[in-house]
């Protein structure tokens, strides 16, 4: 897994360099989330113990990084608490909705066998903001919503999901136009819902037990 996050290293490094693209984003008073630079070790160290071992896995695929879960840890759905149930070092105990109902979700079905089992990962593997808020990557001035989805086609070749199951309707839209133009050659599941709107009240209960019954379902058939 060290392959996947020197990917998106260099395309963070590539990105910086970009003439073209950053008057874009100056223009249009867009800021790029850099938490994942700004983590490169942890990132490396997380992705070196929960895959290490070797294995075809479901994907979970999200949006992009929001400024206050994985936009700031650089590890896709995960908050700094969620990320110190593997890591004990992360020095901070900031939490994020999203991120604290995905861990749920890994413990209710065992952390072992859910990184045995499963992957997480965003089309875009970096976040954005404008005026202080989230934007997704979908939202992007064209073409930049191409230019920051072109490395999970990278991504998948070296994780080669068993299956990939979108976590919103737009995510899956772009998972669909990926597979019709050929460039996809994954099978896509369907969506489950945004992990953001199934930790808002009394959804939490009822989504993780979807979730969890979704993703047993797709290991035990693929």
């Amino acid at each position: 897994m060290d392959k996947v996050v020197h990917i998106h290293h260099s395309f963070y490094t590539d990105l910086v360099r970009n003439q073209e693209v950053n008057e874009i984003l100056d223009r249009e008073k867009i800021s790029v989330l850099d938490g994942f630079n700004q983590n490169l070790d942890l990132v490396c160290t997380y992705y070196q113990k929960v895959y290490a071992e070797e294995s075809n896995r479901v994907v979970l695929c999200g949006i992009n990084p929001g400024r206050n879960g994985a936009g700031r840890t650089g590890i896709p759905f995960l908050d700094f608490t969620a990320v110190s149930h593997v890591l004990s070092h992360t020095g901070s105990d900031e939490r994020e909705r999203s991120a604290q109902f995905i861990l749920t979700i890994i413990n209710e079905m065992g952390r072992d066998f859910f990184y045995r089992n499963v992957y997480m990962t965003n089309i875009s593997w970096l976040g954005f903001t404008k005026n202080g808020r989230n934007l997704n990557y979908y939202d992007l001035p064209s073409p930049l919503p191409t230019f920051f989805t072109h490395t999970f086609i990278e991504e998948m070749e070296l994780v080669e999901p068993k299956v990939i199951v979108p976590l919103s309707e737009r995510v899956e839209q772009t998972l669909k136009q990926m597979e019709l133009d050929g460039r996809l050659r994954y099978p896509i599941a369907e969506r489950l819902p945004h992990p953001y709107y199934c930790s808002i009240g009394r959804n939490a209960e009822r989504y993780k037990e979807i979730y969890v019954n979704k993703i047993n379902d797709l290991i035990n058939q693929h």
